[in-house]
């Protein structure tokens, strides 16, 4: 009945991390449409914008023609995130949290559906500069408000995202420690030596310690059991010898101890008694941050078991160090990602008025990303994002630092206030650029355009307001190279 008890538990634990994995994976598409429709509004304000300094009717038309197609996607993707959508794969039944968000967000959103949808009706007629500056006044007027509301939405999916993989963790944990209590209960009260049954007592023995084996190797984090009188390594998984030889060169044998597994950082040198202590102290405990060495962060969870006569520590160590970086930096640029790098800004921002220095930062669009991709393929246009940053990292060095803000979009920040240092560096990443565009024979010229800020002004209050001021200055950029390039043809 134990055994049975110990595999159903083990089967629920299955059945639970399934799904669990397939809400995981919801919480991702949610994330990431999220994340679009950032980039969507953005489009829709730029694309309104262009149409006040569209100057033939053959770019009005397709002008008006991404304006529809990008209001079109907006509007289904902020409804099926608020309301669910089977054909987007999006669940609804959001939380109480995000959903007031939304309902803050709403008048901003109509305000912006409004405004695009009276200049779209435009098109069919004359077109009307006045009115038109006015729609797109209001969808500028709305959209930083919108793009807030959009951030803080985003930050509330991924902070219930992390709290569900916590729940997880957890849960996960104490199934295995309720498993290993059933089996220790097993040993001690079920089968009770006797001379009688010796026999008996040692196949039951030799079944649990296969069982034990099929447990240890079948759990998905890094186990060690250890022997609590000499310290020294009872039994581990495959996981456990792997990565332990990957991140201290220790082999795990029956004569490794507790201290060689926990050698601690610089500073911290006793972490291997400490947590002996505790886990002496406390029984058991669950997701522990942990540094075991220099650059190595784990969650720890111990329990203490009595098996046979002895006492046992059982150790569960789990890897969080990749968490980390995944959670901090972009994998296709290796710059940090949007969630990182807006709480940098933010920090650098703040530390302008505590300290009285400056920042300068660079507002960078990947020219003619979309038709790369749309000519070329998707995998083309991502070997174009990464060479673009793979450029920029190069040439502009630890004097400054990159950020994923989007799509096409990077931002580059510097306490180094000079203008001229800026348009230095974009100098130099622009002829790298046209390097690697004739060295790799690229059938489309590789370019960016950039716009600066400097921080503090006389106009920007906020950080939002630094980045739209370098996102404009951008965009002049953007606009005299077609000026240029337009004189050249004629």
């Amino acid at each position: 009945m134990a055994l049975l008890a110990t595999a159903s538990l083990l089967l629920i634990s299955q059945v639970i991390i399934q799904l669990a994995i397939m809400s995981m994976k919801s919480d991702a598409r949610v994330v990431n449409l999220s994340g679009r429709q950032r980039m969507l509004s953005q489009k829709i304000a730029k694309c309104s914008f262009a149409l006040l300094s569209a100057e033939t009717n053959d770019a009005r038309s397709r002008l008006f023609k991404e304006l529809t197609a990008s209001s079109d996607l907006w509007r289904a993707s902020h409804e099926g995130l608020r309301y669910g959508n089977k054909a987007l794969d999006l669940p609804g039944g959001n939380s109480p949290e995000v959903q007031a968000l939304f309902e803050k967000m709403e008048p901003h959103y109509q305000a912006i559906v409004n405004a695009v949808r009276s200049a779209l009706e435009s098109k069919k007629g004359p077109v009307d500069q006045a009115a038109l500056q006015l729609l797109v006044q209001a969808v500028r007027a709305n959209e930083g408000l919108f793009l807030k509301y959009m951030d803080d939405i985003v930050f509330q999916y991924d902070k219930e995202s992390n709290k569900k993989l916590l729940q997880l963790q957890i849960l996960e944990f104490s199934i295995l420690g309720l498993a290993l209590f059933v089996l220790a209960f097993e040993w001690r009260v079920v089968f009770k030596p006797a001379q009688r049954e010796i026999k008996a007592g040692f196949d039951i023995m030799k079944k649990n310690e296969e069982y034990l084996n099929q447990l240890f190797e079948t759990t998905p984090s890094l186990t060690i059991l250890f022997d609590a009188a000499t310290l020294k390594v009872v039994k581990y998984n495959a996981m456990a010898a792997q990565l332990i030889r990957e991140w201290l060169g220790v082999d795990l044998s029956e004569e490794t101890g507790f201290h060689d597994i926990m050698p601690g950082l610089e500073h911290d040198s006793d972490i291997a008694c400490r947590l002996l202590r505790k886990i002496a102290a406390e029984k058991e405990f669950a997701n522990l941050e942990v540094g075991i060495t220099e650059g190595k962060i784990v969650l720890m969870s111990a329990k203490t078991i009595q098996s046979s006569g002895r006492t046992l520590y059982l150790i569960g160590l789990s890897d969080i160090t990749t968490l980390k970086q995944i959670a901090t930096f972009d994998s296709m640029t290796s710059m940090l990602n949007r969630r990182a790098g807006l709480e940098l800004l933010q920090y650098l921002f703040e530390e302008c008025d505590k300290r009285h220095i400056q920042i300068q930062l660079c507002f960078i669009d990947i020219d003619r990303l979309k038709f790369v991709n749309d000519m070329y393929g998707h995998q083309e246009g991502d070997w174009y994002i990464k060479s673009v940053a793979g450029v920029l990292n190069q040439v502009c060095g630890e004097q400054c630092k990159g950020i994923r803000y989007g799509g096409d979009e990077i931002i580059i920040v510097t306490e180094i206030p000079s203008q001229e240092f800026i348009a230095g560096k974009m100098a130099e990443v622009g002829k790298q650029l046209y390097k690697v565009g004739h060295e790799n024979f690229k059938p489309y010229e590789m370019s960016i355009s950039y716009g600066a800020s400097l921080y503090p002004n006389a106009t920007a209050k906020t950080l939002n307001d630094l980045i739209e001021e370098a996102d404009l200055n951008m965009y002049e950029h953007k606009k005299s190279k077609k000026i240029m390039r337009d004189a050249a043809k004629a």
